[in-house]
């Protein structure tokens, strides 16, 4: 079989020495050979490359296809700039695979050829963009359809140690990204005892929400109650319920209670990092999720219940101007109902 090219007899020859050249570089490495005989591609092979050049990825522009028998088709390509990390220069010859890998041959003070670099990584958000929110896609469809939720989600509501007990948490993994879980919100009713489906309806009756059912800004505003555990449930069981609503069941106001007093912070050099970091993000507009800005707000807001005016060596003549500023009591802080006004503070 011979090679195939779109071009004259002498590029022919170039390259084909060329490549003969390559080939004998790379069989010189004795641990792993890069291209030889029985080597498959491990990407899209001749179509991605193809592709890669297509869509103006810039490592492929204006390469050549080259192929052999029995090895993978590589693009050919003569740099036409300098690498931004140094990996090769104009001048060097390329070797683009179909694996977002290249490797790259160079001509030493001597004029000879020589592999100075091998399976570099490269990318192409023009290649890689549409499979990335197709996974997107796939991961926030699971999330939706089964209560899933990511390992970052889940610890703005939960300890690493619980997410990590099978007993508490599922997980599956879709698209190499593993989703979590919690066991009390996830059709767990079942699994209760008598006992405990009492528990639950009363915690329900009064405004109560799951794991499965409350939202990001939900668990961050909200207050996590322990409702109960083996052998009334599962695992531990918790729910979230609205810390404004008036909740006149007398347990569950005690529960409640207990929860708002282990969230009080007790460390002032804590308080004055937290504050100072709400500060600068809006000072300096940044984008910040609504649920995260929830979860920052709230810390912010129960230091300054705490501490205003009781900050001791830390600072507290600027801590306590920043929280004025943010709650309203000296300029230059947010509005009370502009599009700043989600940052201000009570």
């Amino acid at each position: 079989m011979r090679l195939i090219f779109e071009a004259n007899e002498q590029e022919k020859k170039e390259i084909l020495e060329q490549h003969n050249f390559y080939k004998k570089v790379l069989q010189s490495k004795v641990k792993r050979l890069m291209i030889n005989e029985q080597e498959q591609p491990t990407g899209g092979g001749r179509e991605f490359l193809i592709a890669a050049r297509d869509k103006g990825c810039k490592i492929a522009v204006g390469g050549k296809l080259m192929s052999a028998p029995g090895k993978p088709t590589v693009l050919y390509k003569i740099a036409d700039y300098d690498s931004a990390n140094n990996y090769f220069k104009k001048g060097d010859e390329l070797y683009i695979k179909d694996n977002f890998t290249f490797d790259v041959v160079s001509k030493d003070a001597s004029g000879n050829k020589t592999l100075s670099a091998s399976n570099i990584k490269w990318a192409c958000p023009a290649l890689t963009k549409p499979v990335e929110d197709q996974i997107k896609g796939n991961i926030d469809r699971t999330k939706l359809e089964g209560g899933w939720k990511t390992k970052e989600e889940v610890l703005k509501i939960d300890t690493e140690k619980n997410i990590s007990d099978p007993q508490m948490y599922d997980t599956t993994v879709v698209n190499g990204v593993t989703l979590y879980r919690n066991k009390s919100g996830a059709g767990i009713q079942s699994a209760l005892t008598e006992r405990g489906k009492q528990i639950l309806k009363k915690y329900v009756d009064n405004g109560g929400l799951t794991e499965n059912q409350v939202d990001p800004e939900q668990a961050q505003t909200w207050v996590k109650v322990k409702i109960g555990s083996k052998p009334d449930f599962s695992a531990d069981f918790y729910m979230y319920l609205d810390p404004k609503k008036t909740i006149r069941d007398p347990q569950i106001a005690n529960a409640i209670q207990t929860s708002i007093e282990e969230t009080i912070p007790t460390d002032k050099k804590d308080c004055k990092r937290i504050i100072e970091k709400y500060y600068e993000n809006y000072t300096k507009n940044r984008m910040v999720e609504p649920n995260q800005l929830a979860g920052l707000k709230y810390k912010v807001q129960a230091c300054k219940n705490e501490f205003y005016g009781d900050w001791g060596f830390f600072g507290g003549r600027k801590i306590d101007n920043i929280l004025d500023i943010m709650s309203g009591k000296a300029a230059g802080g947010p509005s009370r109902r502009g599009d700043d006004a989600k940052w201000r503070l009570n």
